[in-house]
């Protein structure tokens, strides 16, 4: 056998010759692989994993691998789909390695005859050979997690179980031992089904022979091929990882523009890597075949037909090629309209707004510059903020009915001049450190407002308590003096008021704030409701949807509830949590799309 420098040469070089039969078949292979495996793994999902999975599927945490026995399973069904997958693809790259090796690349159309001739034999290889390979990762992946939440120091650090002990290493070093032996006595197998069309038993058998004496020759050719190919994976890895986290370091951009980023980052991620792996797929392919024939040549093994891909006998399909486009036809409709369809309607549905619940208003006192100040900071996308009317006629931030709450004070701002609110202190008693926090006009936070990024809203509730009808021309007097009307939103539980906002000013979205459902909630006009965590449900949502009105939910603050929501569909979350919601959703769109596309399967 040749030296492995003159080997890769010769890969490269037929890899040049065929690349646009190579990369043709692997795509096609990949879409109709991925319609098919994703929702399986979906499938073993809903029925392994023993937690509700409309609470749990709006974050790719709870796959991570805990070493318990579900997540066993799961794994192993993961990687057996994958192997599967792969060995199928490469069953059609083999025949067109193999074309070239002998002089002459074969057309798809001969390719994809023969490989749906021979499909069963195909599948059935496959699938033992990724049965068996499974079997001897358990151990190793086991020992993977172990040092990965020992790096990262994630979770509880060590965890008592066998597989962590000296057994366990022994057990994992064994593992990978039989494990490369096996891929290295059945590496021609497909070769041996495929091109010498022989049984199951027979071809691992051949293999074996064919490997036999050559071991450490391929080992070391094989070796640095997957050594070379694991190292740029892994620096491109690493680069996009600090590309990603760069983005988000020295960004002040709101959680939404954020997402968006990260999720156009993501999918150039995703294109980039697979691109890489059919470039991978195609090389590998050239490599064992060249390998193959220049074996069975110095062997003089008999069995391999000389007439290749051509010689295969005239099919229903050859006769009729009408079925073949068919075939073409549904692998296409499956994999775009279930696969990347399903993905851009949830990558909105499952990507809501963040709402900052009375500014920030955990990290400052509610409905104040420094609450509004720090939710922008934390990536809120709308600032959520209560307003109400003076004696003397101006619009000020404040919930209550009284003062009390924020500053002990019993009286109402409706009782009060802007003058006499303004001397009070509803900084104290949230925090020492807010000590001499004033109550902030409607008017100046707009002020702020026009200094931040203009994607972030602002959404105006009107809680006068139906105590000042005026408030409603007050409050667009104020939006339109200062040119703001395009980034608010105006809530209330008053329908009055509402239709008031609609009548003066028609351009503002304005949302009903729901706390009980009614019979003529469907009817009104309006654009969004704003619904309690404690009502919304599944059905509200599909009756909104049948509206076309969105829907917003409060005050939900923790993960749990956000995730869950997330799932529902909701347009906004609002929070007093900001900055948690944003981080949530940001890991979200960081998410592959096979990840994102296996929550939108188990979210459906």
């Amino acid at each position: 056998m040749a030296n492995s420098m003159g080997v890769f040469r010769s890969v490269f070089s037929d890899f040049k010759a065929s690349a646009l039969s190579l990369a043709t078949f692997s795509i096609l292979s990949k879409f109709v692989v991925a319609s098919l495996s994703i929702p399986a793994v979906a499938l073993f999902l809903r029925s392994l994993v023993s937690m509700p999975v409309k609470s749990k599927s709006g974050s790719w945490e709870f796959f991570e691998y805990s070493g318990s026995f579900p997540d066993l399973v799961l794994v192993m069904i993961i990687v057996f789909l994958w192997l599967v997958g792969f060995l199928v693809e490469q069953s059609g790259l083999l025949i067109i390695a193999s074309g070239k090796v002998r002089g002459s690349v074969p057309k798809i159309r001969e390719v994809l005859f023969k490989v749906l001739r021979t499909a069963p034999r195909i599948v059935g290889l496959s699938s033992f050979l990724a049965g068996v390979y499974t079997f001897c990762f358990v151990p190793l992946l086991t020992v993977f997690a172990f040092i990965t939440r020992k790096i990262t120091d994630s979770g509880n650090g060590e965890y008592p179980s066998f597989f962590t002990g000296f057994f366990g290493w022994l057990l994992a070093a064994v593992s990978l031992l039989i494990l490369i032996r096996l891929m290295l006595s059945w590496l021609f197998a497909m070769h041996f089904g495929l091109l010498c069309r022989k049984k199951f038993l027979k071809a691992l058998g051949s293999s074996r022979k064919l490997v036999k004496g050559n071991r450490m020759r391929l080992a070391h050719i094989l070796g640095r091929f997957w050594l070379l190919t694991v190292t740029i994976l892994l620096v491109f890895s690493f680069a996009f990882r600090w590309g990603r986290e760069l983005m988000i370091s020295y960004s002040r951009e709101p959680t939404s523009f954020n997402i968006f980023r990260l999720s156009l980052f993501a999918s150039a991620e995703t294109v980039f890597v697979t691109v890489i792996w059919i470039i991978v797929a195609g090389l590998f392919s050239i490599l064992v075949t060249r390998l193959f024939h220049e074996l069975v040549s110095e062997n003089r093994f008999e069995g391999l037909e000389k007439t290749g891909v051509s010689s295969v006998k005239e099919s229903t399909i050859q006769k009729r090629p009408w079925i073949l486009f068919l075939i073409g036809l549904f692998a296409f409709q499956a994999t775009y309209f279930d696969y990347y369809g399903k993905l851009m309607v949830e990558s909105e549905v499952d990507l809501p707004l963040v709402t900052a619940h009375r500014g920030s208003s955990l990290k400052a006192p509610e409905n104040t510059m420094s609450a509004i100040i720090q939710a922008v900071h934390d990536g809120a996308d709308i600032i959520e903020i209560d307003v109400q009317l003076t004696s003397d006629g101006h619009v000020v931030l404040n919930h209550d009915r009284t003062l009390s709450k924020v500053a002990g004070v019993s009286k109402s701002v409706p009782e009060m001049t802007l003058e006499e609110i303004k001397a009070i202190d509803v900084g104290r008693r949230f925090s020492r450190n807010f000590a001499g926090e004033r109550i902030a006009t409607l008017e100046e936070v707009i002020e702020y407002m026009s200094g931040v990024d203009t994607k972030i809203k602002l959404n105006i509730e009107l809680k006068d308590y139906e105590k000042t009808p005026s408030i409603v021309q007050a409050v667009l007097d104020i939006l339109e003096k200062h040119e703001f009307t395009q980034r608010t939103i105006i809530t209330s539980t008053s329908r009055v008021r509402l239709a008031a906002v609609r009548e003066s000013n028609p351009a503002i979205q304005i949302g009903l704030i729901v706390t009980y459902i009614t019979k003529d909630l469907w009817s009104l006009d309006v654009d969004f409701y704003s619904v309690s965590s404690t009502i919304l449900n599944e059905t509200f949502m599909i009756r909104a949807r049948s509206y076309g009105r969105d829907v917003h939910v409060w005050t939900v603050n923790d993960t749990d509830s956000m995730m869950r929501y997330t799932s529902l569909g909701v347009s906004s979350i609002i929070t007093d949590r900001p900055e948690t919601l944003s981080q949530l959703l940001i890991r979200k769109a960081q998410l592959s799309i096979f990840q994102r596309r296996v929550l939108a399967v188990l979210s459906s």
